[in-house]
């Protein structure tokens, strides 16, 4: 198959991570990749010389300009399958898609809902692309709900991952962390919807309560205004020492290892993909309800979900899920590998 996948995030994400690993897999499978993307993409410099790109920035929904250029790049490169993996390129691709009689795919990877006339225009949208891929049972439930779409059309791909063997490093000495202080870690793009704030809250409930505790905040600023927010809000509770705000890392599994606990705080979420890199890790994760308790039925049990937004709640979970010890895990692991990951996107798209 010679398949294109369209993203617009604008560094890196959970999304553009899912995109890399899709453009890598079809790729090794023998497949015809084509990535079109925004110039800032972190997956400019990962696929360099592997596949080929095209940086294309619409500037409203169906970009006439953008839509010329993607018109040709399917031409040229002989595109039988689109998948879209961002808003910005949904309308835009699944127009020149079906001018072109080509089969049109979205992925979705997150919950937000429509309302009103945006909930009349999305069901056209969804009904008449070729398929769904839902990255969460959650996401897929939303959909239907929303948008009356049969269940037939619609298919839950969880995140792959390349689970490595080798041995994360042990970061505590780099921050003179002792063993016996909490370390917490939240990741993600800092902004409004990921709720740091609310981390730092849980962190300042432990300190409060005489527990020594740390919190690493792990991602890039997203929200100029949420940040200077954060800063502010780590100052006035006096948590300054407490507080490792990381920026963009690579090595996010040395963060995780060294953690105790890890958390999501997100008012929105589907399944993130730091939930399942921390179970593979063996690291207990406390969740808001952003993440549905169906999901985490199929989680091993280091998984605790606090329904209210309460700083003590979180803090006693912590308490409780720090002690755990799961050994057994390979089961669950296989669900997300990369290579099932790929497999089912294969099928879908074939059938």
């Amino acid at each position: 198959m010679n398949i294109a996948i369209f993203d617009a995030a604008r560094y890196w994400s959970g999304g553009a991570q899912r995109v890399y690993l899709c453009c890598k897999g079809f790729k090794e499978r023998n497949h015809t990749v084509v990535l079109i993307c925004l110039s800032t993409s972190r997956l400019n410099k990962l696929l360099k010389n592997k596949i080929k790109i095209f940086n294309i920035h619409p500037v409203f929904d169906l970009d006439f300009l953008a839509g010329i250029k993607i018109f040709y790049i399917l031409l040229k490169y002989k595109i039988d399958i689109l998948d879209i993996h961002s808003p910005k390129f949904y309308w835009l691709g699944l127009f020149v898609g079906k001018i072109l009689n080509k089969k049109v795919f979205i992925t979705r990877n997150v919950e937000y809902r429509k309302k009103g006339i945006k909930k009349i225009i999305n069901r056209i949208l969804y009904h008449s692309c070729d398929g769904i891929i839902a990255v969460s049972e959650k996401i897929k439930k939303y959909l239907k709900e929303d948008f009356k779409i049969k269940d037939e059309k619609i298919k839950v791909i969880y995140d792959g991952f390349i689970f490595e063997k080798k041995q994360p490093k042990n970061i505590r000495k780099k921050y003179n962390i002792s063993n016996n202080e909490i370390v917490l870690s939240i990741i993600g793009r800092i902004e409004k919807n990921k709720a740091q704030d609310f981390a730092i809250e849980i962190l300042y409930e432990l300190i409060k309560n005489g527990y020594k505790a740390k919190l690493f905040i792990i991602g890039k600023k997203e929200d100029e205004d949420f940040y200077e927010y954060l800063i502010n809000k780590i100052k006035i509770l006096n948590l300054s020492e407490n507080v490792i705000l990381t920026g963009f890392v690579s090595n996010v599994d040395d963060y995780i290892f060294s953690s105790d606990v890890i958390l999501c705080c997100s008012y929105y979420e589907g399944l993130p993909r730091s939930i399942i890199e921390s179970l593979a890790l063996l690291k207990p994760v406390v969740s808001t309800d952003a993440v549905d308790e169906y999901e985490v039925k199929k989680l091993p049990s280091l998984v605790k979900i606090i329904k209210e937004r309460n700083p003590k709640k979180f803090a006693s979970a912590i308490l409780d899920l720090k002690e755990s010890n799961v050994k057994y895990i390979n089961d669950f692991l296989k669900n997300f590998s990369y290579s099932n990951m790929i497999d089912e996107y294969l099928r879908f798209y074939s059938r």
